[in-house]
């Protein structure tokens, strides 16, 4: 009588194989949720940004299109473009920009985040995953977040978060 002293070859290939595409579906789950995560930090900043607008607005009866003239602090994690250009700066995943294309007006009162899962390097001419603007009080869309995903990944996040 032979005793089983252990797994034979079949068993330890029927594992792996389990094992392997039980991975292979929690793997892009974890890559969404980790972009999601990544997302959500940069509406915070646009959040803040908001909030900073409308307090420096009610002071001035205008928007700014300077970041520098706003009460927050973004130095953590981003830094701006140029020195010359206060109003737009980059961040590992993302580039923010405070007042779209400079000028104030309701069209343009808005910040808007362009995000990048791969992360950004200024200046490379890669796709965003997606868009958000966060508008202001005083706007064409007063109030509003309006996303727009260009990738599987960006349409996935727009769908799957509550703004």
């Amino acid at each position: 009588m032979q005793k089983n002293l252990g797994f034979t070859l079949i068993e330890l290939l029927v594992v792996v194989l389990i094992i392997g595409i039980l991975a292979s579906v929690a793997l892009p789950q974890y890559q969404t949720a980790v972009a999601k995560s990544r997302l959500m930090n940069y509406f915070q900043v646009a959040q803040g940004i908001r909030r900073a607008q409308e307090v420096y607005y009610m002071s001035n009866s205008t928007y700014t299109a300077h970041l520098d003239e706003l009460d927050i602090d973004y130095s953590g994690t981003c830094s701006l473009v140029n020195t010359s250009d206060t109003g737009m700066f980059q961040c590992p995943f993302a580039f923010i920009d405070n007042i779209i294309g400079g000028e104030i007006t309701p069209a343009t009162s808005s910040v808007r985040i362009n995000f990048y899962s791969s992360g950004y390097t200024y200046g490379s001419s890669a796709t965003s995953d997606l868009e958000l603007l966060v508008w202001f009080a005083r706007s064409a869309h007063p109030g509003e977040v309006i996303c727009t995903g260009y990738t599987p990944l960006g349409r996935r996040l727009c769908n799957g978060i509550q703004l």
